[in-house]
């Protein structure tokens, strides 16, 4: 954002520019910089001696990316972009599940006496939907452990509202659950609290982030 040509040197000043902005130390913000160079993302411009960055437009048609959807980002968003992404992702999937199990709104008009009045209405209910991190393996191919971080950070800067669902369990079904979760190789989600065991359930996520379509960039 703060180098709106898409080019950087890549000095000394450009990096430890980057470590303060981003409040990274110098050696994460270069593996991070390498990684956008494996990715493809960025490539060095042998002839003008600068490194540019590949347009999101180049990027989508190397990739195939047909949709056009995109979520808003700004400055504040730089310094917490795993939560933003985790935003991203999980919104996703809620918007699907929205279109899914949830009727759209409708606006109710009612008419006054006069019938010069009228006032609208409608049923703003947060609808929250189950999301669960092994969807997010699933579809985004990231790992259980990077999908529940993610998430939980999204929620830490308010981007998600997250609802813990738990099942009180008898001392029969915890070693039911147990022996169950061993023979499928899953994790145990059995918490203790309070003296009691529970069965932790699948996430509520809760999302208003919204979506819109990109147009693309004209060239200058």
């Amino acid at each position: 954002m703060s180098y709106p040509s898409g080019k950087i040197q890549w000095i000394h000043q450009d990096k430890e520019y980057a470590s303060f902005f981003l409040k990274k130390c110098s050696k994460t913000i270069t593996n991070n910089f390498n990684k956008l160079i494996a990715l493809g993302w960025l490539y060095y411009d042998e002839e003008f001696e600068y490194y540019r960055l590949v347009s999101i437009d180049t990027l989508r048609d190397e990739r195939d990316w047909t949709q056009r959807r995109a979520a808003p980002f700004t400055y504040k968003d730089v310094t917490h972009i795993r939560a933003a992404l985790g935003a991203i992702l999980y919104t996703q999937l809620y918007k699907s599940y929205c279109r899914k199990h949830f009727k759209k709104r409708k606006s109710n008009v009612l008419k006054s006496e006069s019938a010069s009045e009228s006032f609208t209405f409608s049923c703003d209910v947060k609808r929250f939907a189950e999301i669960s991190v092994n969807s997010i393996e699933s579809i985004f191919g990231l790992s259980i452990n990077k999908a529940s971080r993610i998430k939980n950070l999204a929620a830490k800067e308010n981007l998600l509202e997250v609802q813990k669902q738990y099942f009180e369990l008898t001392q029969e079904q915890v070693y039911a659950a147990k022996k169950g979760a061993k023979y499928r190789g899953e994790n145990q989600n059995i918490i203790f609290k309070n003296g009691k065991h529970y069965l932790q359930l699948t996430d509520k996520i809760y999302s208003d982030l919204y979506f819109k379509k990109r147009k693309k960039l004209e060239t200058l």
